[in-house]
């Protein structure tokens, strides 16, 4: 579910392991409309996840070295065609040269089942998505920072269907980076990204291969002991070489607030506005404007309570659904919401359980049909 978090390693331990075991019931699994129909004649499901991870975290001098590798097995009590299991792996090697020189190098790969709500349907889609970094920073100053970096990314889906939204995409950075004693860090970046859909047709009107420009400033800062902000903002060019037409500029940006109101009291908010971004896995180049709001209450040293909500509206301005021969046809924007509980319970260091139920729900519009789901989740995690 959208509230919980992912557990890092602990502090102190260079190597960790993790296992974890959750069950999950979807009322509406395939985020059917009232009049569609699922396989069998089954929306609902209930879904077993068991997972198992190793983290590496150690300083080598000026070097560090970090592992997080990750392997989850999915079961479905009716719908076994579905069944997976998806890796998630992450090396990264965080580099230093002198007092001057800094960098990273990493590699990171995740499979992962591709959402119902975002490419409909109702058959297995498994994604493949690969991303491979490299940057260096030179140190003029104790404070002041010049670098650069380059990315190639890589997404690949297992169904022949969804070929068209394959993507390669090749990313360059210039950045600016400010960091004072206090330990906030202030970056400005010019970006400049191309990227292909090898599998569209390379016809007028297709947006087959595209290019993006952008300049942002982000970081992190604490504003008290209290507050602290973290994110970015700024302007962004999307240009089609086939279809100049669809081009795009505006303004992104996702910025989170974090404010501790009391010793045992927290509330996360965050906006956002993006291009492409990658929790919209299927809407490749729609437009995402959404707002996000999660308190949480300490209520004793093991239990935590949280609630969250969330609005997101998609304008698929910028991906039209492609057709044979290059035809295109309009997809619209739609609004979804999602608001749900969590609970959890720490009974040691090592082991925690959590329990969360959500209800989510779309608006339908003129060719995407509405839904509504509940989801009700129950897990367990042990680190060692």
């Amino acid at each position: 579910m959208f509230l919980h978090e992912s557990a890092g390693a602990d502090e102190g331990d260079a190597l960790n392991f993790d296992v974890s075991q959750s069950i999950r019931y979807e009322s509406n699994l395939f985020r059917l409309a009232d009049d569609e129909r699922a396989p069998e004649n089954k929306a609902h499901d209930t879904v077993s996840e068991t997972g198992i991870g190793m983290k590496f975290d150690r300083h080598y001098g000026r070097q560090r070295l970090l592992a997080d590798l990750n392997l989850v097995s999915a079961r479905y009590a009716i719908h076994g065609d579905l069944d997976h299991d998806r890796p998630d792996a992450k090396l990264a090697w965080e580099w230093g040269l002198g007092d001057r020189w800094s960098g990273e190098l990493s590699h990171a790969y995740r499979e992962t089942l591709t959402g119902f709500d975002e490419a409909g349907g109702t058959r297995r889609n498994m994604n493949a998505y690969t991303r491979t970094h490299a940057s260096a920073d030179y140190w003029w100053h104790p404070r002041w920072a010049v670098g650069m970096g380059f990315a190639h990314t890589r997404s690949r889906f297992e169904r022949s269907d969804a070929d068209v939204a394959e993507f390669d995409a090749d990313t360059v950075d210039v950045n600016l980076t400010y960091r004072p004693p206090t330990g906030n860090r202030v970056v400005l970046t010019l970006r400049d990204t191309e990227g292909e859909y090898p599998d569209r047709p390379e016809v007028t009107g297709s947006i087959r291969d595209y290019r993006q420009q952008e300049v942002r400033l982000g970081g992190e800062w604490r504003l008290s002991g209290a507050t602290r902000v973290s994110g970015f903002i700024g302007r962004t060019r999307v240009s089609y070489r086939l279809a100049p037409e669809r081009d795009f500029t505006g303004t992104i940006g996702r910025i989170g607030v974090v404010w501790d109101a009391t010793a045992k009291t927290s509330v996360e908010l965050s906006v956002r506005r993006e291009i492409g971004a990658r929790q919209d896995l299927a809407a490749n180049y729609a437009v995402t404007e959404a707002v996000r709001l999660v308190p949480k209450w300490e209520v004793t040293d093991k239990v935590t309570l949280g609630a969250g909500l969330e609005w997101r509206r998609r304008d698929y301005r910028g991906d039209p659904e492609l057709l044979g021969g290059g035809v295109v046809r309009e997809r619209p924007a739609d609004n979804s919401y999602r608001y749900g509980l969590t609970a959890e319970y720490r009974p040691l260091r090592a082991l925690s359980f959590a329990f969360g139920v959500q209800r989510q729900v779309r608006d339908g519009s003129r060719s995407l049909s509405g839904y509504s789901a509940n989801t009700a989740d129950v897990s367990m995690r042990f680190r060692f």
